[in-house]
């Protein structure tokens, strides 16, 4: 039976400077790809926006978090994809003050809501948030997130080590870092948050538009009425998710609304039989936000010229960026301000409209 040769010293010494050889290439090769992703950082990772450097700003779940813990600001707009044409200039010169927007298509209470806790967390001293409250979000568990998205949470946690997914990750380096060297080369801006997310030019708007889809019951659907378990869940959900922060910073002044959707958006719930239980979801919410002394709360829902105009419209719920300017500049005024004193005769004024209002008569060719 023969025996393995010996390894000799000088054999062993050459095999372990091979191994070490190895490794440290392997890992000069992995800084080498990193650098550029984590100097560049396309996604504001680590910090705000190179001054020699032009940022497309484009994809909200990767870049808000960046956004809000590294850019300077003291005033937020945030909410959904009706919060994307807000613009922040014109927040800027209302306010008097620094604004950033990170909306949220598609999102939740609670995915706003622990965006905004970030931006806490990173010590900023926040004068302003103007947050959008789609009604239609407030019967929802508060733990909901957007469904059927996988997000990227090596960028919202503080671990460390899980950073590789963003420092070597082929997709980031290709679509991401080297397009901002592309982008500045093009002679482009970073993109400012008057332009981020914003898609009002990309549609058309009106009632042909609006109404295509849609047709409405000719006799009213047997109603369908808010329940104890949908009451607990609004708010429980506001609780967690708009309420608690703005008691733990009384510092901030919270501008909260009401997104005016269309009267389609309420041509679809009188379908269901749920014009009743939404009015009354919305009293609810009142009547817990307005306990809050810092928060201001909005509703455009009385203005029925606006709700009932479709030429504002590209879809039943989403609006043109004249009605977010519009929306700003009402957030500086008491006429849409709701109070103690004035929200009970609001209820009764939408009550009225909506509960009444003659759907019928929206289908096309009616």
């Amino acid at each position: 039976m023969e025996h393995a040769p010996e390894t000799t010293p000088r054999a062993r010494k050459a095999h372990i400077r091979w191994i070490c050889g190895t490794l440290a290439l392997t890992l000069v090769a992995f800084c080498l790809f990193a650098a550029p992703t984590a100097y560049i950082d396309p996604l504001f990772h680590y910090h705000a926006p190179l001054s020699q450097y032009q940022y497309p700003i484009t994809n909200e779940r990767y870049q808000n978090d960046g956004i809000t813990r590294h850019f300077s600001y003291d005033g937020i707009i945030t909410g959904t994809s009706v919060t994307e044409n807000f613009k922040t200039s014109e927040a800027d010169a209302l306010f008097d003050a620094t604004f950033i927007k990170v909306p949220y298509a598609g999102g939740r209470h609670k995915e706003v809501n622990d965006n905004l806790r970030r931006a806490y967390e990173s010590g900023h001293e926040i004068k302003y948030i103007i947050r959008g409250l789609d009604s239609e979000l407030l019967i929802q568990d508060k733990d909901a997130y957007k469904e059927d998205y996988q997000y990227p949470n090596y960028l919202y946690n503080n671990n460390p080590f899980d950073d590789v997914n963003y420092l070597l990750n082929k997709t980031i380096l290709f679509d991401y870092t080297l397009q901002v060297i592309d982008y500045t080369k093009a002679g482009n801006q970073t993109t400012s948050f008057d332009d981020y997310a914003n898609w009002s030019d990309q549609f058309q708007y009106g009632a042909d538009i609006v109404l295509a889809p849609y047709a409405f019951a000719e006799e009213e659907p047997p109603q369908e009425p808010l329940t104890e378990e949908d009451r607990q869940m609004i708010l429980e959900n506001l609780q967690q998710n708009v309420i608690d922060l703005a008691l733990e910073h009384p510092e901030t002044t919270f501008y909260l609304f009401f997104s005016p959707f269309s009267i389609i958006d309420w041509g679809r719930q009188y379908n269901l039989g749920r014009v009743e239980r939404q009015v009354d979801a919305e009293q609810v919410a009142i009547e817990a936000l307005l306990q809050v002394p810092n928060i201001r709360l909005y509703s455009f829902n009385n203005n029925f010229d606006l709700i009932c105009d479709l030429s504002n419209y590209k879809d039943y719920e989403h609006y043109g960026e004249w009605i977010n300017s519009w929306i700003l500049e009402q957030l500086c005024g008491d006429e849409y301000l709701l109070t103690q004193d004035n929200y009970q005769a609001y209820m009764d004024s939408i009550r009225q409209f909506y509960t009444t209002f003659d759907y019928a008569a929206l289908t096309p060719n009616n």
